[in-house]
């Protein structure tokens, strides 16, 4: 379900949240600024990641951290799409796509100059990039999501999608290495 993750100022301190209603949430903590909102599809992973993220900074008791500015202003950078933090775990299965296709493209292309014959080529090539599926498969994540903060039908999920686009790759494999 979507929402909100929100950065606040309450004096010198910064507090970061999620909710469905954000013009409500904010009437009832009444900062000193909005300083940043983001809507997501999957607000707790975002929230949880940028509270793991700046863990170090949070004061004791409090759902407050005491943030520098170049903290500030890296923590802005999440909410603007422009920062390093995928914002949903679909964006996780996306980055590991990615990451299978460049594989898969570098190594037919080194096995193909090699001059292994095209079959067997592509069959290496798509075992070889069926890698990050299974990594994203045994962890549930790929890089980036701390599975502790996530609930376990989310990575759960993950973990489902990779493991048959994995099964799927290595067929295709096996499949063209059996043809060549």
């Amino acid at each position: 379900m979507s929402g909100y993750v929100y950065l606040i100022r309450v004096g010198e301190l910064y507090r970061i949240g999620k909710t469905n209603n954000l013009d409500k949430k904010i009437k009832k903590l009444k900062p000193d600024e909005l300083v940043s909102s983001i809507i997501t599809k999957e607000p707790e992973t975002l929230e949880a990641r940028l509270l793991r993220k700046y863990k170090s900074q949070r004061i004791p008791e409090t759902g407050y951290l005491r943030l520098s500015k170049r903290q500030l202003s890296e923590c802005k950078r999440q909410f603007e799409l422009k920062g390093t933090l995928p914002h949903t775990l679909d964006a996780e299965v996306s980055i590991c796509l990615f990451a299978t296709f460049l594989i898969f493209l570098l190594t037919a292309l080194i096995l193909n100059y090699l001059h292994l014959g095209f079959f067997r080529s592509f069959s290496y090539s798509f075992a070889i990039s069926s890698a990050p599926m299974l990594i994203l498969s045994i962890t549930g994540s790929f890089g980036g999501y701390f599975t502790e903060d996530l609930s376990l039908f989310s990575v759960l999920t993950n973990r489902i999608k990779a493991i048959f686009i994995a099964f799927a790759m290595l067929s295709i494999s096996y499949l063209m290495y059996q043809i060549s």
